[in-house]
């Protein structure tokens, strides 16, 4: 019994003194500003244990004590040992590649090389993430981490941390890159295939013979060949640690830290590099305002990107790649000219393939379809513009119907006709003041411009009713079928990842929320749709597809007004009507009036008329006119110009079709709440 009892008191004391040092200085959950803060994270604990010996002689048990002052023998009962551990705060956060933290990202945590204490924690709101770990001094005399994160649609994120034996940690952070690249940017598998052998070149010459050869072969052979960026990584750091001073090692670093999901890391490195190119007095090298260059790219920094490619290119004014990198990002500013310029020299200077694929692009836009199509074509060499990825696709259908609409460019338009033959032809333009000179079209195409764009930038989503009345009209113009119907008709202002699209996303839709199709099709009426989009023409990104007038001015439902005509160009005109009938698509251009409230700029009443007839499917009118009207709503203090009614006439085949919309009891709109419900 005294033996127990002396031992339940030696276990009583380990416990009381672990709980009080503990305790005392080791938050168990680390609220935010501390994990901000970056206070000290190894706390050391000492714990002081009494080890028990037992000697058994026999059937006997005794406990043998030394007298005091008494020397201890070489087999001691009891001894006071001392356990030293230190308890280390991991902590960081998680953000996209736009620099927004990604929050509910699986984080998992490890420990040492062998990737021991495995921990799966969660990222909050903020995108932070944070953890303990108590371990053995004696073990873990310094501590390196590995951190993982991984979320649905995106790339893995990776890095690792070295904190050594510092008393302090710091936040490591982690950015996730989507998996589905932008097709306008150049991929993170081409910048490792184009820079990669230009570095492998310039290094080989200058330590071939030094201990790091070795490890430099095996490490790009692991990258480029075997395609295992994480052994590369390994390989490489031994070489940067080895030669310091090598432009190219740290570059080779980078790229392979890139390929394994560290971006942190590797943007570190790549910022090293262009450190070490710039201190060199040798002629500069190229390859790190390379890749800094495309990395402000892939983040949508483009002037910052074209600043990096500039000074590039004054070391290196022909680098065939240096010159694409610049077109192709002032093809994403569309800056057409200057990008056509670039990309000329790019191709001029053997560039890989894609400088011809972006100048369509950029000839395209500048409204020389023809030679734009010869790029094309060099581009795909022989093969089928099917069996390319979407994106040339896309450019090369956009390019067919670009030619197709050649045929429109010596139509005569309400820009170009006399004023006088306008008023006559169109009977809205009764009481207009004709202007004498262009001289104002300018002021009132921005400021036309200016509200179209904030419209659409501060739409919000909303519902109306919509009142149709579909009709087929006789040769004298009288009603001889009709059909009427009633829709909840929504308006929803499109999504970012929506291609970047302008406009708004319009359809009908029955009591249950459900999308639906009006009737009459059947019946051999004509359907109508989408009109609130139509002041896009206006919009600045718009407007350089279009030619416009100023016809003078006018006074509508009390408002002054100034009139604009319109006439889409078909060499640079962004948004195009298809229309199908059976088998047989073509492309509508249009042409038109707007009446501009000359103190606010809002678009008070639209018409538009095809700017040709489509004789290939006997279309040889579709007149659309608008009526808008202010709306409000309680919820916003801003107001918005919306259609309330709107009369599509259309003759096809001989037959005349007039559909009738009207709108009213505008409402706003929460699209998740309603799919909730619906859920239910």
């Amino acid at each position: 019994m005294r033996i127990t009892l002396i031992c339940q008191l030696q276990a009583s004391f380990f416990e009381s003194k672990l709980e009080v040092m503990g305790a005392a200085h080791v938050p168990r959950s680390p609220p935010t500003s501390y994990i901000r803060s970056g206070v000290t994270a190894m706390v050391r604990i000492k714990v002081q244990v009494l080890v028990c010996l037992i000697s058994l002689c026999g059937s006997t048990i005794a406990l043998a004590q030394a007298p005091p002052g008494a020397s201890r023998g070489p087999g001691p009962l009891t001894e006071l040992h001392s356990i030293e551990k230190a308890v280390w705060h991991v902590f960081g956060r998680v953000t996209g590649l736009n620099g927004k933290p990604v929050s509910e990202a699986t984080v998992r945590v490890s420990i040492g090389t062998g990737r021991l204490g495995l921990r799966t924690l969660q990222t909050d709101l903020q995108g932070n993430f944070a953890t303990d770990y108590e371990l053995l001094v004696e073990q873990y005399k310094k501590l390196t981490v590995t951190v993982v994160a991984s979320k649905s649609g995106y790339s893995d994120a990776l890095e690792t941390v070295d904190f050594g034996a510092a008393d302090k940690t710091w936040g490591i952070e982690l950015t996730l890159r989507e998996k589905s690249q932008d097709p306008d940017q150049l991929s993170q598998a081409d910048l490792i295939q184009y820079v990669a052998p230009r570095l492998r070149q310039a290094a080989a010459a200058d330590w071939k013979s030094t201990s790091a050869a070795k490890d430099w072969e095996r490490g790009v052979d692991e990258l480029l060949e075997q395609h295992d960026s994480a052994r590369a990584v390994t390989a490489l750091r031994r070489v940067v640690q080895r030669e310091p001073s090598c432009v190219e090692c740290s570059l080779m670093l980078g790229l392979a830290q890139m390929d394994s999901g560290a971006w942190n890391s590797a943007t570190r490195q790549f910022s090293e590099a262009a450190k070490l190119a710039s201190d060199r007095e040798s002629p500069r090298k190229t390859e790190p305002l390379l890749i800094l260059g495309v990395l402000e790219s892939w983040q949508h920094q483009y002037k910052k990107a074209a600043g990096f490619f500039m000074q590039a290119l004054a070391v290196a004014p022909s680098d065939p790649l240096l010159l694409q990198e610049l077109g192709r990002v002032l093809v994403l500013q569309q800056n057409w000219e200057a990008a056509n310029q670039y990309l000329a020299e790019a191709i001029k200077a053997g560039a890989p393939a894609e400088s011809r694929l972006l100048r369509a692009r950029a000839l395209l836009s500048l409204g020389d379809a023809p030679e734009a199509t010869t790029e094309m074509k060099n581009y795909l060499g022989g093969r089928e513009a099917k069996d390319m990825p979407p994106s040339v696709r896309a450019l090369y259908t956009e390019l067919q119907d670009r030619m197709q609409l050649e045929e429109y460019t010596k139509v005569k338009s309400v820009v170009t006709q006399p004023v006088a033959d306008l008023t006559r032809a169109l009977p809205e333009l009764r009481g207009l003041e004709v202007a004498s000179t262009q001289d104002e079209l300018a002021g009132i195409l921005q400021k036309a411009g200016d509200d179209v764009r904030a419209f659409f930038q501060g739409f919000p989503n909303t519902i109306s009713t919509e009142q149709i009345r579909e009709e087929m009209l006789r040769q004298d113009g009288q009603v001889k079928e009709s059909l009427e119907q009633k829709y909840a008709y929504l308006l929803l202002a499109r999504s970012e990842k929506q291609d970047q699209a302008l406009g708004l996303e319009e359809f009908r839709s029955d009591a249950t929320g459900g999308r639906v199709q009006p009737h009459g099709l059947e019946g051999g009426f004509m359907l109508t749709t989408g009109f609130a989009s139509t002041p896009l023409l206006f919009h600045p990104a718009y407007q350089p597809g279009a030619a416009f007038r100023f016809l003078g001015h006018q006074t509508i439902a009390g408002h002054g007004t100034f009139v604009v005509a319109f006439a889409q160009r078909p060499e640079t005109a962004r948004s195009v009507e298809r229309f199908n009938v059976d088998e047989v698509s073509v492309l509508i251009l249009v042409q038109g009036v707007a009446w501009v409230d000359s103190g606010t700029g809002h678009i008070i009443r639209m018409r538009t008329d095809l700017l040709k007839p489509a004789s290939k499917v006997r279309l040889t009118r579709q007149t659309t006119e608008i009526q808008f009207s202010e709306v409000h709503f309680k919820e916003m203090t801003s107001t918005f110009w919306l259609p309330r009614e709107v009369v599509v006439t259309v003759e096809w085949k001989g037959r005349t079709f007039r559909n009738v919309h009207q709108y009213s009891d505008f409402k706003l709109f929460n699209v998740q709440s309603e799919e909730k419900r619906k859920a239910a």
